[in-house]
């Protein structure tokens, strides 16, 4: 009998200098972790198995993914899985993988002593806390002025502390490594929580052929190279290219600073509430995520907080209080194409009024700014802006003030807008011995939303990484609920993995009213099982699908009511109840197959 181990893509090291830290790996397949955890998850599949009365010759590798979609995705991935248990399928599937929303339901499900294995009491907790709890201004800028003392600040962390805390009205301060002594007992699915590089994914795709050569294969954005995974015990790049091994960093000391292969400054783990906003960011268009960064730093900087209340205590406090707010105002504005110059005038009346010499240089600048003749081009203003943040404000001013934590907090959050930094990592493969020398020469990764690429995991279930043999696709998206096939076909047929065919046409006319279940089989290809949210089955008309999509948008702010919790819990849990029985006729042709 195979075992799943066997089936997926074998592990080989690939040797390294001598003194190389053992916290990094590079190798094809999985490690051996996983594979010990497969194996173990091997054992309770089989005995679910058993309880269908199968003759079983074998244990098919089945994958449960779950998209994108913001809370939707968050509450629906609930849905799904609890039903998934309920109807004793969940038992049978060797790995769960998740991008944006849904690990946002994957994370506090691991937080959980039980989650895992008492979704019906996960989902009541779920629908007490979106009801019940709330968004803590105090607690989460307390959270906020910690995470800006790492070098490593960016937007993801003002993310996490505002958008992804206000949503699910809950902060995770356990660290991904922790998933393990639930994984390798094989009681639960293997979890993988999908991210990207932003380096790899288009924007410097030219550039990095022509000046570090053919080492990383990013013909398209959805190519290997971009892929970013957490797992219990890894996380990295499940493959660089189409025939090369991956490169890997224990989960435990992803951020730490390395160099050479050699850890030389151990970090603190960052926790499920960094990793949730990491992989969950891209929920709306970039005017709509600026306007949110600038309401919600609106609320840090003028609502009464203690760390306001110690500012406001001495006149420097309040210049530099208000220095902070102008200059979060020049950048937004910078970014939004409005009009520069009155901010720049009410900067210069701020720090001019002082008399201080730590303003001279930037009201000098100001001054200069205001001087020339006509419209600066926006490259020059850009380059002004940069000069003006770097002039303004030094660490050591901050530090003298009597709330340098917030201060802090504050300039690191304007500097970071302004540059458009997100998911700051320290690179665990800084000046490795390796061929991939774009990934070698930067000391930091920036790692965002995998659904800006494909908004399912599919390359991180498929070849050359993981055989899945069954593949349950979950999508949660807010359009083309078909887009996530499509989108993995073109990508498998670039790196030559088998894939069923896709009828895009048909899919195409369906897209406003598609079916429940949708079935994608071919030779030597994994047999996909794709189901769209909202339907014409659970929905019942065109009409009624229109109007989900509105009442679930993406980017919702505000609260759910109780009964609209539940009908999304319905209708995703109502794609599995309708359609078990063809999931468990596919496990079985596979688990009796010769």
């Amino acid at each position: 009998m195979a075992i799943p181990q066997q089936v997926a893509c074998s592990a080989k090291s690939h040797p390294g200098p001598s003194d190389e830290s053992s916290d990094i790996r590079i190798h094809f397949g999985i490690s051996d972790e996983e594979k010990a955890a497969v194996r173990n998850r091997g054992k309770q599949v089989l005995q679910a198995l058993k309880k269908l009365g199968l003759n079983v010759m074998k244990i098919p590798v089945v994958s449960v993914l779950v998209s994108g979609g913001g809370l939707r995705a968050a509450i629906a991935c609930q849905g799904v899985l609890s039903e998934l248990s309920r109807v004793g399928i969940l038992d049978m599937v060797t790995y769960v993988a998740g991008v944006s929303g849904s690990t946002w339901c994957m994370a506090s499900l691991f937080t959980q002593l039980d989650g895992w294995t008492d979704l019906e009491k996960a989902e009541k907790e779920l629908k007490r806390r979106l009801q019940e709890d709330s968004w803590d201004l105090s607690v989460a800028l307390d959270g906020l002025c910690d995470a800006a003392e790492r070098d490593d600040y960016s937007l993801t962390d003002f993310w996490s502390y505002s958008v992804v805390y206000y949503l699910t009205k809950e902060l995770l301060d356990t660290c991904p490594s922790h998933m393990r002594h639930q994984s390798v007992m094989g009681s639960v699915p293997y979890p993988i929580f999908a991210t990207i590089d932003k380096d790899l994914k288009s924007g410097e795709r030219e550039k990095t052929l022509s000046e570090h050569g053919p080492g990383l294969q990013m013909l398209d954005d959805h190519l290997p190279a971009s892929w970013f995974e957490f797992t219990p015990d890894w996380a990295g790049y499940s493959t660089l290219g189409f025939s090369t091994p991956g490169a890997y960093v224990s989960t435990t000391h992803c951020g730490s600073k390395f160099k050479g292969g050699k850890l030389i400054q151990e970090k603190p783990e960052r926790d499920f509430s960094y990793l949730r906003a990491l992989c969950g960011s891209a929920l709306a268009d970039m005017k709509t995520i600026l306007k949110t960064i600038k309401d919600f730093f609106w609320k840090f900087i003028h609502d009464s907080s203690t760390q306001l209340k110690m500012l406001l205590t001495d006149p420097e406090g309040v210049t530099l209080k208000n220095t902070m707010d102008q200059l979060f105002n020049l950048v937004y504005v910078f970014l939004t194409n409005g009009d520069c110059l009155p901010i720049m005038k009410n900067l210069h009346r701020i720090m001019a009024a002082t008399g201080s010499k730590h303003f001279s240089e930037a009201t000098a600048l100001i001054n200069k700014i205001t001087e020339l003749r006509g419209q600066p081009s926006q490259d020059q203003q850009r380059q002004f802006i940069q000069e003006l943040l770097e002039k303004s404000l030094n660490e050591d001013l901050l530090e003298q003030s009597s709330a340098p934590s917030f201060l802090k907090f504050l300039w690191k959050t304007i500097n970071c807008l302004f540059s458009w930094t997100w998911g700051t990592t320290n690179n665990f493969l800084y000046e490795y011995d390796t061929e991939y020398k774009l990934l070698t020469k930067k000391k930091n990764m920036y790692l965002m939303d995998a659904g800006m690429a494909i908004n399912s995991a599919y390359p991180l279930i498929l070849p050359p990484v993981r055989n899945t043999e069954i593949i349950l696709s979950f999508d949660f998206s807010e359009g083309d609920p078909s887009e996530t096939i499509k989108a993995t076909e073109k990508y498998c047929k670039a790196c030559d993995i088998p894939f069923p065919p896709v009828d895009g046409a048909k899919l195409d006319q369906e897209a406003k009213a598609p079916s429940d279940l949708y079935i994608f089989e071919g030779e030597n290809a994994p047999v996909v099982m794709h189901f769209p949210l909202f339907n014409k089955v659970n929905c019942g008309s065109k009409e009624v699908i229109k109007q989900r999509h509105n009442t679930y948008a993406t980017f919702r702010l505000t609260k759910y009511s109780d009964a609209e919790v539940c009908q999304l819990l319905e209708d995703s849990k109502a794609n599995v109840r309708n359609n078990k029985d063809y999931i468990f006729m596919k496990i079985g042709d596979l688990a009796q197959a010769p």
